[in-house]
């Protein structure tokens, strides 16, 4: 008995050490810790895409340390941003936190049943989520305080992004409309909706009806062949204006695409896309701004890496 009771002991230790060790302090930034559990939380979605095609153990653990390092530097920089939100005692209203649910639902087309399910399938409460959309708001207002104020985009710099890429090697772009579905019996309710866009219903209708995106059916914008995924890009680049593709699988989702039109990017005026290129300008300059802020922020905190 004793031999048990000391055996009994023994495994209880050695497991409260391993789910100590699991759960280590994997950063620390100025006054504030990130552990291991919250790390893998955090890639969780990177591990289900990339660890299940590395066959090879060694090549595993690779894989599991490039992708953590990549991630904790993203959880460092989300931290420093938190913390200078706080430091500059940026607030959030109620009413903020209402508003940008309320925009997600409907860019989502969820109601109140949906929405709560969706929370339960990412183990959020509704509490939990509403911190996480706050401090979201907080670290918008940051980078739109600190940043976006200080950015001027030229009538120099605008026609000069035009003369470089929409006037050289003009490239063939397609306006594409789509009905996107996901849930259960994604594949079944696909090849219902091709049937009935086969039988002549409108590509819109049918799309209001069974697209998991909102407006999908009615335009989701241009795309050049190389800004389309491989299995939508085979198939696309082969219609004809006002044709239909059949279901294609990319991902988790079902899609099928209708072609709107096709045009070379060359073709279009200055006037009809300026406002496209100076907000793409906009943001190239705030990326680039925030990258050297980060970069300064990173500079005067105290952080150290235990992974």
């Amino acid at each position: 008995m004793a031999v048990f009771l000391l055996a009994f002991f023994l495994i209880l230790r050695a497991a409260l050490v391993q789910a100590l060790v699991v759960d280590r302090i994997v950063a620390v930034v100025n006054d504030e810790v990130i552990t291991l559990s919250e790390l893998d939380e955090a890639a969780a979605p990177l591990y289900q895409r990339f660890l299940p095609r590395a066959k090879d153990p060694v090549e595993r653990e690779k894989l599991l340390r490039q992708i953590r390092y990549r991630v904790l530097n993203q959880m460092i920089d989300e931290k420093l941003l938190a913390q200078e939100a706080e430091r500059l005692d940026i607030k959030v209203s109620p009413q903020e936190i209402d508003r940008f649910i309320a925009r997600f639902k409907e860019q989502s087309g969820l109601d109140e049943e949906k929405f709560r399910k969706f929370l339960r399938s990412q183990g959020l409460s509704y509490e939990e989520y509403r911190k996480r959309v706050a401090e979201q708001i907080k670290r918008l207002k940051l980078v739109q305080g600190h940043v976006q104020e200080r950015i001027v985009v030229t009538d120099e710099e605008i026609e000069k992004y035009y003369r470089e890429h929409y006037l050289k090697g003009a490239k063939t772009k397609y306006e594409l409309a789509a009905i996107i579905i996901t849930g259960p019996e994604a594949d079944k309710k696909a090849q219902e909706a091709y049937q009935a866009l086969k039988a002549g219903e409108d590509f819109k209708q049918v799309a209001a009806r069974y697209s998991s995106i909102k407006g999908s059916g009615e335009g989701l914008g241009s795309f050049r062949p190389e800004e389309l995924a491989p299995e939508v890009r085979e198939v696309v680049t082969r219609l004809k204006p006002g044709e239909i593709s059949p279901p294609i699988k990319v991902g988790k989702s079902w899609q099928i695409f209708k072609l709107q039109a096709i045009y070379s990017e060359a073709s279009q005026p200055l006037g009809k896309v300026r406002a496209e290129i100076e907000q793409r300008l906009r943001q190239e300059k705030i990326d680039q701004l925030l990258q050297n802020w980060i970069k300064e922020l990173r500079q005067k905190a105290y952080i150290r890496v235990l992974l």
